[in-house]
């Protein structure tokens, strides 16, 4: 199972549409439980979020709501998605997408964890789309993934923004890869230590 993700006083301030300090209050009085990291700062468990925010009347933001890291893999080829989300689905939710406009258009929407992107698609400049998922300010803290059967795109993959690249052969491994990766990429935020609907009237803290 993948650690659960947490989110920083500053993040849940801006999905309820209040101040940090309010933040900190409702964490204080013991309304929002939080762990406090060696650094000082404070981290609310997704699903502690989650209730928190359904008791108090806010709407739950997609990224709060889920469960499992959502994947989008971008691949031209039917075989290969079919692949990758069989490989993938046991840890993680997956969509899929064919054309690399149709998934750059749902990335602000989806807000993807993770984007796997084949390197081989007619038409389409993967590794430009790589660095704009890369590099997105829509999407916050995507993991990309460059995917192709040559070392030299993988290196490609990765000068122009990938977090990792895989060679098309160690598919199978992929599952594994992601779940590595987002475990690595959750213990970085914890050692670094570091969107808004308002409620009714009564359900404020």
């Amino acid at each position: 199972m993948l650690g659960e993700r947490e989110f920083t006083t500053e993040e849940i301030a801006q999905m309820c549409g209040v101040s940090r300090p309010a933040v900190v209050e409702w964490v204080t009085r013991g309304l929002l439980p939080a762990r406090l990291t060696e650094g000082g700062h404070r981290r609310v468990a997704r699903s502690v979020l989650a209730g928190f925010l359904a008791k108090q009347g806010y709407r739950i933001p997609r990224d709060v709501a889920r469960e499992r890291p959502l994947v989008f893999v971008i691949d031209d080829e039917p075989i290969w998605r079919a692949t990758m989300q069989r490989y993938l689905e046991p840890d993680f939710e997956v969509q899929t997408f064919g054309q690399g406009v149709e998934a750059l258009l749902s990335v602000g929407a989806g807000q993807p964890d993770i984007v796997v992107v084949d390197l081989h698609m007619p038409g389409v400049d993967s590794l430009h789309l790589i660095n704009i998922i890369a590099h997105s300010a829509q999407v916050k803290d995507c993991l990309v993934v460059g995917f192709a059967p040559h070392e030299e795109e993988l290196s490609a993959a990765r000068r122009n923004g990938a977090h990792l690249a895989v060679n098309k052969n160690r598919a199978s491994e992929m599952q594994g890869l992601l779940r590595k990766l987002v475990g690595e990429h959750q213990r970085r935020q914890h050692e670094a230590g570091g969107g808004a609907s308002q409620p009714s009237a009564e359900a404020r803290p």
